[in-house]
């Protein structure tokens, strides 16, 4: 679960878009908290391991799928989470970054006992509940307020504050003490709703369009790609504007932005259908793509000769199409990653990344005085 202390850090710093709810990143990189979705989230997982995710984490693909999986892992009831999950989830805990969500609000369960983070509680709660067989017979008081103890503590505490046998352990003992429950918040919030600052960021999410970004190229052709996310396209369409630059930077994306915007909400935007080529003139150009309803996967060229770098603007995050793989490789099929990006909150990626860098520096610190 999102560490609390990170969250209260960066609220306190007056970043509270640092760190977003996964209600706003499902809304933001296009999927659904549904705790019935056990296809949808086995196969982020799966994207993850085939992507050496828990090595680098820093794409936005790598970021979209660790959030499926830790937002489902989180919020939904242990009996929903398949076991695969539950196994392998926590080997992206190191490299990835969390979203913010508390476990389902239960109705007339107690409130969680408070964690305690710098002794070894969580690890001794664990060993009693398996020296006193809890594994088998959670029905004691003793099994019960064990693994509440070991419930809080690995929600609310740093990830290396359990050793692996706990964590591993907690998930083993989640079906005998199914009906041990607890609520960490005190109203039922509806979490799968984002709520967002009306004033903060540099928001385009009612504009010409949600998201942009750079990237810089180094091959004469790539190609962008829309794929079937959970048997469906978010959109049959999608109209992106695509900009050439010499200085594929932040700097360029925001001056380019009115240009963007006019050229999104032109009557000259060319369509561009399933396996069709998409050439850019010097000073941007206008598409609106076309999905291939009878195809899982839809496929557009780009002719990038002779360019350094693009600008791009489009009506929905790429993200929202993503089902395994990424929306923009060159002609070898490598992923090219976008120097930055902004949309939703309207947080540049690399601000979002500095910030939360800070914060953990920070955290690290205070734990260190402590």
């Amino acid at each position: 679960m999102m560490k609390l202390a990170l969250v209260t850090l960066l609220a306190t710093l007056g970043y509270t878009n640092a760190v977003s709810s996964c209600a706003c990143k499902a809304d933001e990189l296009g999927f659904t908290l549904d705790c019935s979705a056990q296809g949808i989230m086995l196969d982020a997982l799966t994207y993850l391991k085939d992507n050496s995710c828990a090595t680098t984490c820093t794409s936005e693909s790598c970021a979209k799928h660790y959030y499926i999986v830790q937002a489902h892992h989180d919020f939904c009831p242990e009996a929903d989470i398949p076991e695969d999950i539950e196994d392998g989830f926590h080997d992206y805990d190191v490299a990835c970054t969390a979203c913010a969500i508390q476990r389902a609000f239960t109705e007339d369960a107690p409130a969680c006992p408070a964690a305690v983070c710098t002794d070894n509680s969580g690890n001794d709660a664990y060993a009693k509940m398996a020296e006193d067989g809890c594994g088998t017979d959670c029905s004691s008081q003793a099994c019960k307020d064990n693994f509440l103890t070991l419930r809080v503590v690995h929600d609310d505490c740093e990830h290396d504050t359990l050793t692996r046998a706990s964590e591993e352990g907690l998930h083993d003992m989640e079906r005998p003490c199914v009906d041990v429950v607890c609520n960490a918040g005190e109203n039922a919030v509806d979490q799968t709703v984002c709520v967002v600052d009306p004033h903060a960021g540099h928001d385009h999410g009612d504009g010409a369009f949600e998201w942009s970004g750079v990237f810089a190229l180094a091959d004469d052709k790539h190609v962008w790609s829309m794929q079937k996310v959970g048997g469906d396209y978010a959109d049959p369409t999608m109209r992106v504007v695509l900009i050439p630059t010499t200085n594929p930077t932040i700097e360029t994306m925001e001056t380019l932005e009115e240009s963007g915007e006019e050229m999104i909400e032109s009557d000259s935007c060319k369509v561009v259908e399933d396996g069709e080529m998409m050439t850019p003139a010097s000073d941007g150009s206008c598409f609106e793509l076309h999905v291939n309803s009878a195809a899982d996967d839809s496929m557009f060229d780009i002719d990038t000769s002779g360019m350094k770098g693009f600008v791009v603007f489009a009506q929905h995050f790429p993200t929202e199409f993503e089902r395994d793989q990424h929306y923009l490789k060159d002609s070898a099929g490598t992923d090219i990653e976008p120097v930055d990006t902004e949309g939703g909150g309207g947080t540049s990626g690399a601000a979002t990344a500095a910030i939360t860098g800070v914060a953990a520096i920070l955290i690290g610190a205070a734990m260190t005085i402590v």
